[in-house]
């Protein structure tokens, strides 16, 4: 294998596997071995291409040429090679644990919604490995849509306004934004490749710099900055298996790699005559933090819950990117795969417990773990991840976004993100505690069995995951380092 057909299949694998979950849904045994298959095979593929962009290798996919120095193009950096990597590896996990609970909750229509879930990874992994904007809002397009049936899934009377708002917050806000932004870049520089050091450099003046640092960070609605963010609670309607899709390996990451790329392949040193966009945004994102940090705490149902705190991690991405310095991008790169890892062994183990407790609601995770430990104690380790706690992956990610902001002169988000860490233990860390220290309740199973270990591993093996950036940091800063240094 070579790195152009590594790319060709982790690019073609999930389009393939929707294809054929759905045209072997009988018998579900094999539906889900073709499921699992093509989930390990994509990762497989991702795994490839980070060994050969750190070898030097490139490879470029072009499907079309639209425009005059426009491809519809994918290509390998290491940015891409890095956050697929780390996508496609949880979503590995996730496919067994949604075999798991498809089964365990006997979800209508199962076969649809393993298919569109494979087809929102061929979508964020297009993104990630985009060769240009042009190819970038192309892919978006077309997770936007993806995710929409995700969220529609249960197709009841709260699934279907969930939906429609879902989707047009997404494509009202990269058509009406962010698509006249690429459109004027276009027009300034003739060209949209993504490159190291920015395509604007040297072709714009500060007032246009600052315009368009606003109208792409708006555009982005997937990176759930306020006041695009309404679509991620909405998306807590949709099935736990879509709920993980959306919040934690698709949609959401898409945002965060997307604010990453404009930061880094657009804007570059550009960045420093947006400053006072990039100052405007930043309070935006910090304040969003805290506050959405705190509205998860008054949420009962652990959907809602998880939901906003997904979003004040997200915007902890958001800031990083838009402090136009080296440790600001490594800090956003890094909590785009910490969020990544704890949002999806959170949501895996919220779906674990609604299918064999059939308990949504936070005040009734008490006791649980008792019953459940290996499921809670991951539950346990992805809650201290997302709050900060060494020396699982987010405390790494929030130390440089921190540093980042200081260094930048910008004591106060730096301030601003220790207070959102310390609104996240709020909403999390006694959750956590409650449920593994508290009497365990006399009738928690609705199945004699418990959990199977198609629920339970896979809770595991990510919450696992968490403790990879204790390692991986160093060697992940020198990986990255062409995004800072053309």
């Amino acid at each position: 294998m070579n790195a152009e057909l590594a790319l060709w299949g982790v690019l073609s694998a999930p389009v393939l596997q929707a294809a054929l979950v759905i045209a072997f849904a009988r018998p579900p045994g094999l539906r889900d071995v073709i499921h699992i298959g093509f989930s390990l095979f994509a990762a497989g593929c991702a795994f490839y291409l980070v060994g050969a962009v750190a070898k030097g290798e490139e490879a470029r996919i072009v499907l079309a040429g639209p425009l005059p120095n426009v491809d519809l193009a994918f290509s390998v950096e290491p940015l891409g090679a890095l956050m697929t990597a780390a996508l496609t590896g949880l979503a590995s996990l996730h496919a067994v644990h949604a075999a798991g609970v498809v089964r365990a909750k006997q979800e209508k229509a199962p076969a649809r919604l393993l298919a569109f879930i494979a087809l929102t990874m061929a979508g964020v992994t297009a993104i990630a490995f985009s060769a240009n904007l042009f190819s970038f809002f192309v892919a978006y397009q077309a997770l936007s849509l993806a995710a929409f049936p995700l969220v529609a899934h249960r197709g009841d009377e709260e699934a279907r306004p969930a939906a429609r708002a879902f989707l047009w917050t997404l494509l009202a806000s990269s058509i009406g934004l962010f698509l006249p932004a690429m459109i004027w870049t276009y027009a300034i520089a003739g060209a949209l490749d993504f490159q190291p050091g920015g395509v604007l450099v040297g072709r714009v003046d500060v007032v246009t710099a600052n315009v368009l640092l606003v109208l792409y960070v708006l555009g982005l609605a997937m990176a759930a900055i306020p006041p695009m963010h309404r679509w991620l609670p909405a998306s807590s309607n949709a099935p736990f298996p879509a709920l993980v899709a959306v919040q934690a390996l698709a949609v959401l990451p898409a945002g965060g790699i997307g604010v990453l790329k404009i930061a880094a392949y657009v804007f570059g040193p550009v960045m420093r005559e947006a400053s006072i966009a990039a100052t405007g945004l930043i309070v935006l994102a910090g304040v969003g933090m805290c506050v959405a940090a705190l509205i998860a705490l008054s949420k009962r149902d652990i959907r809602e819950r998880l939901a906003y705190s997904c979003v004040a991690q997200s915007l902890a991405v958001v800031m990083g990117a838009l402090l136009a310095l080296p440790a600001g991008l490594f800090a956003a790169a890094l909590q785009v795969v910490a969020l990544a890892c704890a949002a999806a062994t959170l949501l895996m183990a919220a779906g674990t417990t609604a299918a064999i407790t059939g308990r949504t609601g936070t005040v009734d995770y008490a006791g649980l773990g008792r019953v459940m430990p290996w499921t809670f104690a991951g539950f346990a380790v992805a809650s201290a991840s997302m709050i900060g706690m060494p020396p699982f992956a987010g405390a790494w990610a929030k130390l440089w976004l921190i540093t980042a902001a200081a260094g930048s002169g910008l004591i106060w988000a730096a301030a601003l993100a220790a207070v959102a860490a310390m609104l996240t233990f709020a909403h999390l860390g006694p959750l956590a505690a409650n449920a593994l220290a508290a009497r365990a309740p006399t009738d928690a199973f609705k199945r004699p069995d418990g959990a199977s270990i198609l629920l339970a591993a896979p809770v595991v093996l990510s919450a696992a995951a968490t403790l990879s950036l204790l390692v991986l940091a160093d060697p992940l800063a020198a990986f990255l380092s062409p995004m800072w240094t053309p």
